[in-house]
């Protein structure tokens, strides 16, 4: 395989590429745990831990619950940041990806002409040979 001086390109643009694709899987993972934290939280907010006791404890039940909905709504806050940098980190390895397609596609388009014209220098020079024998053996 010839080389060109596009190779370099193509290798940077794959390693933009690489690191867009390891970013989103990132996001994609922190995403995920925020889900995960948003059910949890969900869940522990759902939960009645009143019975027949004093006001007191009917008190201290109403303030843990204050702060399980606390809780729920910074996980909702959480979950709506990690969904936004995940969609970042989607465009941006699209991007990426896109310009390394590019690259590649014109760096293989040079090979081709690389081969075309050498291919083309291979046959004028076995024309030329087959010539000059020619124009020998007639003498």
């Amino acid at each position: 395989m010839p080389k060109t001086r596009l190779d370099k390109v193509v290798t940077v643009r794959e390693r933009t590429e690489d690191a867009a694709l390891t970013h989103l899987a990132r996001a994609r993972a922190t995403l995920q745990e925020a889900h995960a934290h948003l059910a949890g939280a969900m869940a522990r907010s759902r939960t009645d831990g009143r019975a027949r006791a004093q006001a007191e404890f009917w008190q201290l039940e109403e303030a843990a619950h204050a702060r399980a909905l606390e809780t729920v709504r910074a996980a909702q806050q959480h979950l709506a940041r990690a969904a936004n940098t995940e969609s970042e980190a989607r465009s941006g390895y699209v991007s990426a990806h896109r310009e390394a397609q590019v690259v590649r596609r014109v760096a293989e388009r040079k090979r081709t002409e690389l081969r075309s014209s050498a291919e083309k220098a291979e046959q004028k020079q076995s024309d030329e040979l087959a010539t000059q024998r020619f124009n020998y053996s007639g003498k």
